[in-house]
This record gives structure tokens, C-alpha cells and sequence, in this order.
């Protein structure tokens, strides 16, 4: 018995200097997070199918909107930055209603990469194509730090007049298509005065019914889109390493 109170005592001792349960919750978010992202930069390549990009919806939604990536970087001492389009930018769609579909793009897929589609109606002059190009293939291609908060609200799809930031985007494969929440319902407005996230997810409906993109539906194609910026941004980069040299 002696033995045994001295094994129980030693064991008590330990647990006085056991962690706070909110030291322990924030050491786990963080092996959380950086195990996300690390999935992310392996797993959201060239091939990956649309079916694994909707199941993993949810992982860019923790990190992103429910800012799960940025609380993990504070307790690291590092601020997050990820390198948007630079052309996002410089873009001020001055003419909304004359853009039919815009779309912002930009993954890498299968030896693809397509950036700032826009469909405008009626047709441009040579002179308007001109310089549509003089502004944009000095911008194309090329990236520009922004802060986690500002990449989500950037714009990924304008359809019909209608601005979609990445955030919604998001939001949409996880909570309607089945992400997270599978849901056909779409309480839209009826006075058509005010455009509610539900008008949008309407909207982005007829995008990934009718339009493949780098020959992969649309939606999907602007998800592997934001995911690819994130993953390839110097500062996640980093934290990777982090990971790499906490193991």
C-alpha cells in the first residue's frame, strides 16, 4: 500500500503541473491547422477531382471564414498575408451591368491556368481590345500581398451585374452543395431591390450547371482557385516549415 501512495502522489504531482485545458485546446488548434494545410498543398493538385474539392470545402472554410489559419498564426507570432491577382487590384468593374460573366481564376489544373475571364455584352471595338490588353498582360500572372480579411472579400464572380467575393463562394459549396450542408432551398428576395447571399447562390447555381472552366465545372474551378492562393502564399509557406521543424 505504501508503494501504491507513493506512485499516486508522484502521479498527483505531474498533474499539478499539467497544462491549462486552455493551453491544451490552443496546442491542438494549431496541430489542426497546420495539418489542414499541409493536406491542402498536397492534396489540392493538378488532378483533384470536383467530388474532393466539395468534401474538403469544409477545411477551407474552418481555416478562412471561421479564421482558424490567422488565430494559429497568432500564437506563432506571425501575421498572414496571401498573394492575391495583382489585376484584382486594379480591377474597378466601373460598368457592372455590361459584364455578363467575370470570373477570377487562376488554378493550376492539368497543364491549365485561366485568369480573369470576362464575358461583356455586345462586342468591344479593336481599339477597346487594345487596350484591354495593353492593361491586363502586364498584370496576369503576377500576384500582390493582401491580408486574409481583404483576399476573401475580392471578388471571384460577377454574373449578371452581380459581384460574388470568394468568401461566398465558400460558403456555398459548404453550406448548399454539400460540403458540409446539403440544401436545395433558395430564399431569395422578391422585390429585386436589394441582392441577398441567397440571389447569389441562385446565381451560382446557373454557373456550375452551364460553364466548365480549364475543363472543370466553374465553381469548383474558383475553389481549387482560392485554395491554391493560400497554400502557395510565402507566409503559409512558412508555417509549413514551422510544422516540418516541430515534428
Amino acid at each position: 500500500m505504501a508503494h501504491l501512495s507513493a506512485i499516486i502522489e508522484t502521479s498527483l504531482s505531474k498533474w499539478s503541473t499539467y497544462p491549462s485545458r486552455s493551453g491544451l485546446m490552443k496546442r491542438e488548434l494549431l496541430k489542426v491547422v497546420l495539418e489542414d494545410l499541409k493536406y491542402l498543398s498536397t492534396e489540392w493538385n493538378q488532378d483533384i477531382d470536383d467530388a474532393s474539392l466539395r468534401r474538403a470545402s469544409t477545411v477551407l472554410r474552418r481555416l478562412l471564414v471561421d479564421q482558424e489559419l490567422l488565430q494559429a498564426a497568432r500564437m506563432l507570432g506571425k501575421d498572414i498575408s496571401v498573394m492575391a491577382p495583382l489585376i484584382c487590384r486594379e480591377e474597378s468593374f466601373e460598368n457592372l451591368d455590361e459584364i455578363v460573366f467575370y470570373q477570377a481564376g487562376g488554378a493550376n489544373f492539368r497543364g491549365m491556368e485561366i485568369q480573369t475571364l470576362t464575358i461583356v455584352r455586345g462586342v468591344l471595338s479593336n481599339e477597346e481590345i487594345k487596350q484591354r490588353w495593353e492593361r491586363e498582360r502586364n498584370l496576369v500572372g503576377k500576384s500582390y500581398p493582401v491580408k486574409l480579411s481583404k483576399f476573401l472579400k475580392q471578388t471571384s464572380f460577377i454574373v449578371f451585374g452581380i459581384k460574388i467575393n470568394r468568401e461566398e463562394v465558400i460558403k456555398y459549396i459548404t453550406n448548399k452543395l454539400g460540403g458540409a450542408h446539403y440544401n436545395s432551398s433558395r430564399k431569395t428576395s422578391n422585390d429585386g431591390s436589394t441582392v441577398m447571399l441567397e440571389d447569389k447562390y441562385v446565381l451560382m447555381d446557373r454557373v456550375g450547371r452551364e460553364l466548365r472552366v480549364a475543363d472543370k465545372n466553374a465553381i469548383y474551378y474558383e475553389l481549387l482557385s482560392i485554395g491554391q492562393r493560400v497554400v502557395n502564399s510565402p507566409d503559409v509557406k512558412a508555417l509549413l516549415q514551422m510544422r516540418a521543424g516541430m515534428k
